[in-house]
């Protein structure tokens, strides 16, 4: 019976030994795989400003682990200096590639470098989200090639329809279609500062005039134009005559001055009137189907983004039809030109924006702002800001 019970005993013994070899390896410390660097400033730095680098570790199951080597830094060019704390001071515009090195282990991160200072083209867009009644609200910034998107603007954005600068005063303002209000915000931040109007039957674009007012549009109540002094001053109603969902304004070379009338998407018009607001009756009465944005070339023919029908269609100085210039777009709307002529078109695309650039003449070049980046939803206004 003892040799029973000494056998049952170092039995147990070399099964509890085998499974402590066994087991041995999970108590064994993970090996780092992998390193990623992260940026107390962001992938873009102004001249002459900083950002403090961080490596974070990661072993083979991407489960995050401490990095206990020491991190070596450098830089791949002179656009910037890194100091072996990751440390980095921007120092002349360009992109650089900052590279950390832990034990044979490397992670790279590229910064740009601009210059706030120097002269250079700024793009800004108004977005309405998808869909329109439950979207998120807010004006985007890029720079002139459509790159670094950034939420320029949130506070009291409101289904925002347009984007004007007024440079002297350091203010942008932004109508509001769902508020009935135009909003002031500061030019470099685009923190919220005041009203500018209030009581509008939803607004849509602003335009400010050869005589120095700001003419705003109206999509419902009685449709007529206003004006405003640049302080918020109400003017008067500019028109005699309401238009109907107006979303368009531009004036032709003798100062007589277009408004378009979307009409729910069932037959839009053009309404011209002459320079002290007077109805001249329809200047485009067929051949659109809902447009909103309508501007004129250097050859006094007017063209129209055509919302309904996804195409930009022109016409000549007397409202006759010249064709469709371009389609194939979705829900375009917003129109701008940079300061080589070319031309900027928002498409809606149901919810993944773009920013398409076209020619003069409107021939497509690319799309400027890629549906799918910076999370643009519906565009409405472009609006292009040369700062000097």
């Amino acid at each position: 019976m003892k040799n029973l019970l000494l056998k049952g005993v170092l039995l147990c013994a070399t099964f509890a030994l085998i499974l402590l070899v066994s087991c041995g390896s999970d108590d064994s410390p993970a090996e780092l795989s992998r390193i990623s660097i992260t940026s107390s400033n962001g992938d873009r730095l102004d001249l002459n400003t900083t950002t403090s680098l961080s490596v974070n570790g990661f072993d083979a199951s991407n489960n995050p682990l401490n990095v206990t080597a020491t991190i070596q830094w450098s830089a791949s060019n002179n656009n910037v200096s890194v100091d072996q704390n990751g440390m980095v001071t921007a120092l002349a515009v360009g992109t650089s590639t900052v590279t950390a090195t832990a034990e044979t282990i490397v992670a790279n991160f590229e910064i740009t470098v601009w210059d706030s200072s120097a002269p250079r083209t700024e793009i800004y867009v108004s977005d309405v989200g998808f869909p329109i009644a439950q979207g998120t609200f807010r004006i985007m910034k890029y720079d002139e090639n459509g790159e670094n998107g950034e939420v320029f603007a949130t506070e009291r954005v409101n289904a925002p329809q347009d984007i004007v600068f007024l440079e002297e005063q350091n203010v942008v303002l932004i109508s509001n279609f769902n508020s009935n209000t135009i909003t002031k915000h500061n030019i470099n931040t685009g923190d919220f500062i005041e009203n500018f109007a209030t009581g509008l039957n939803q607004p849509t674009r602003m335009r400010i005039g050869a005589d120095g007012l700001l003419y705003v549009l109206q999509w419902s109540g009685s449709g007529k134009v206003i004006r405003y002094q640049l302080d918020g001053t109400r003017v008067d109603n500019f028109t005699d005559t309401g238009v109907f969902q107006s979303i368009g304004m531009d004036w032709d070379d003798e100062g007589n001055f277009y408004v378009s009338s979307f009409n729910n998407g069932n037959g839009g018009s053009v309404r011209k009137f002459d320079k002290d607001g007077n109805n001249l009756g329809l200047f485009i009465s067929s051949g659109l189907t809902g447009p909103t944005d309508i501007w004129f070339d250097s050859n006094g023919n007017l063209w129209a983004n055509d919302w309904q029908a996804g195409s930009i269609k022109r016409f000549g100085p007397t409202g006759n039809s010249l064709g469709v210039i371009t389609g194939g777009l979705s829900q375009n709307e917003g129109v701008a030109f940079l300061p080589n002529g070319n031309m900027l078109i928002g498409n809606g695309g149901q919810g993944n924006g773009s920013i398409k650039m076209y020619t003069p003449t409107g021939t497509f070049i690319r799309d400027l702002v890629r549906a799918g980046t910076s999370e643009l939803r519906t565009p409405n206004a472009v609006t292009v800001r040369n700062v000097n």
